[in-house]
């Protein structure tokens, strides 16, 4: 039975990332039901710890100096043998604001190989536009599926360790640094296939910097969403952008 983990450093935004971790808990379900031995380990210094552990995910204790370190912490605890009895086949790198259809991860990648989503849609900060996008990069979004083998030739933290930003592209570019042979596949569903909501202030990208890659859709979240996701995670997502006006 294979065996993966998500990857989610956190840091405020309590709300918003209890609604994502209790959509992520859905995903990680569902793999699970299609034979795939399914978790995720959160890194944070707050709240979120405890959000995590509700949801019956392993938690590591780090602060939100850097957050390439909180995601290799995430990978070390996930791969490495010596912290983990039953260390994991597959991780992936998540975001705490973000929703993932569990059929990305359905087919597991070959050794060698690492997989790599370039469309996802965007929600922006006052959850009144959702707008899809291509990104064309050779590591497509930053969401991957990386193998075990592939991060332990890096002593399973692959990621600069003192980088706020740009983590998922320092981590690919020491892969590929280090395994001259590595290949890099991108599999897509559609254009929903990933969902990333944005929040005041709080993004090291907002959404008008998303500008930079072409928009393929532009329509209200919540209609576009309706039936593709589960209603109660939709709710509970308007709530959190609408509060009281929604019944």
């Amino acid at each position: 039975m294979p065996s993966l983990w998500f990857i989610v450093p956190a840091h405020g935004r309590l709300e918003l990332a209890r609604i994502c971790l209790t959509q992520l808990r859905r995903t990680v379900d569902a793999l699970e039901h299609e034979g795939i031995r399914a978790s995720a380990v959160v890194i944070a210094d707050d709240e979120n710890l405890d959000t995590a552990r509700g949801m019956g995910f392993a938690t590591v204790e780090r602060d939100n100096r850097f957050t390439s370190r909180r995601f290799n912490d995430g990978i070390q605890l996930a791969c490495d043998p010596a912290f983990n009895p039953f260390p994991v086949d597959y991780v992936v790198p998540l975001g705490s604001d973000d929703w993932v259809d569990w059929r990305l991860f359905h087919n597991l990648p070959a050794a060698g190989h690492m997989v790599a989503f370039q469309r996802m849609s965007f929600v922006n900060e006052t959850g009144t536009e959702l707008t899809v996008r291509h990104i064309r990069s050779e590591g497509g979004c930053g969401i991957r599926i990386i193998p075990r083998h592939v991060t332990a030739r890096l002593g399973y933290r692959p990621a600069d360790e003192h980088r706020k930003r740009g983590c998922d592209t320092s981590m690919l570019l020491n892969l590929k640094e280090h395994i001259e042979d590595l290949r890099i596949e991108h599999r897509d569903l559609d254009p929903l296939q990933i969902i990333d909501w944005k929040t005041h202030g709080e993004n090291l990208n907002p959404y008008a910097a998303l500008d930079r890659h072409r928009s393929e859709l532009k329509r209200d979240p919540f209609v576009v969403l309706q039936g593709r996701y589960p209603a109660e995670a939709l709710t509970a997502m308007q709530k959190h952008y609408y509060g009281a006006l929604v019944a």
